[in-house]
């Protein structure tokens, strides 16, 4: 097994950086400072290789489509309904508020076209992520990076498995939703309850397990199966760092999701720019250390 990927090399020009001797907070928050616009090239990046997902957005917002109006209440059909029977000031008042109209967009060949052109996202996104795990896998150990020629470098050494694992990665994150979105509109019965919490803390595990995914994938030569055993095990492992880590990415996502509903030019523009690879810096910064402590150390203590 290659411990150490092969990559893991200074670049030509690339400023020699010194090996952290800890991995407490207080580095966190100087890392974040000396690599904010590395980590704003990284967003950027990731979002690049994931290009085909502005085909979604472009479907969502309806591009191509036919407008038409209709009311934006659920309650018009009714109330349109029973004024057909009578009328009074108190049902044409009703019918002012529910009645407002709103345009939609019927599909053409054009919107779906669209939408089959973000499904590449499918394919792309573990390749992303993987590359971006692997800069930041090297901020943390303190290597030296040089973010564009390792970034494409990584897609290119890991590019079969990453994509493989980002399909996994998507399944699962799918199935849990789905499972969470069912129970929580289901019969609130106390089966169904308990199927909710469980599903929701399973799903917050697997939630502390994906750095651990894509951390082995750019640093180990295993296969998916044996990444998913070694990732729960790490993940419970370093419950306490992991939950730590995960509330300061969750809290960043929150900022990015508020900032949306109040400017949505400025929470489309963070989400770019800075919050998906700050927010998966978090969780990296917290897993590699674990990561190391039960994978790598013990290897070399027992080669030594």
């Amino acid at each position: 097994m290659s411990l150490l990927n092969r990559y893991t090399r200074p670049g030509k020009g690339i400023k020699k950086e010194d090996k952290p001797r800890s991995f407490g907070f207080r580095r966190f928050f100087s890392q974040g400072r000396d690599k904010f616009w590395k980590l704003v090239v990284l967003n950027l990046l990731f979002f690049l290789v994931n290009l085909p997902v502005f085909g979604i957005f472009a479907y969502l917002a309806g591009v191509g489509g036919v407008p038409y109006h209709t009311p934006a209440g659920v309650l018009f059909q009714p109330l349109w309904g029973v004024m057909r029977h009578g009328q009074s000031p108190a049902l044409q008042a009703l019918q002012g508020v529910v009645g407002v109209q709103v345009v939609h967009r019927y599909p053409t060949w054009i919107t779906y076209s669209l939408l089959g052109a973000g499904m590449l996202t499918l394919l792309t996104f573990g390749v992303a992520t993987a590359a971006m795990t692997r800069i930041q896998r090297d901020f943390v150990r303190g290597d030296p990076v040089s973010v564009g020629e390792d970034f494409f470098d990584a897609i290119k050494t890991n590019f079969k498995q990453a994509m493989v694992l980002g399909l996994v990665d998507i399944g699962f994150t799918f199935v849990f939703l789905f499972d969470l979105v069912n129970y929580l509109y289901a019969n609130q019965s106390f089966g169904f309850l308990v199927l909710l919490y469980a599903t929701f803390f399973i799903f917050l595990l697997y939630l502390f397990m994906r750095p651990y995914l894509y951390l082995q994938c750019v640093t180990f030569e295993v296969k998916i199966p044996k990444m998913i055993k070694n990732a729960w095990i790490l993940a419970v492992a370093g419950i306490r760092r992991n939950l730590l880590c995960f509330f300061f990415s969750a809290l960043l996502i929150v900022v990015n999701i508020l900032l949306f509903s109040f400017v949505p030019s400025m929470g489309v523009g963070m989400l770019f720019i800075f919050t998906v690879s700050f927010a998966w810096f978090f969780q990296i910064y917290g897993a590699w250390p674990v990561l190391k402590k039960h994978m790598i150390d013990p290897f070399y203590e027992e080669t030594s």
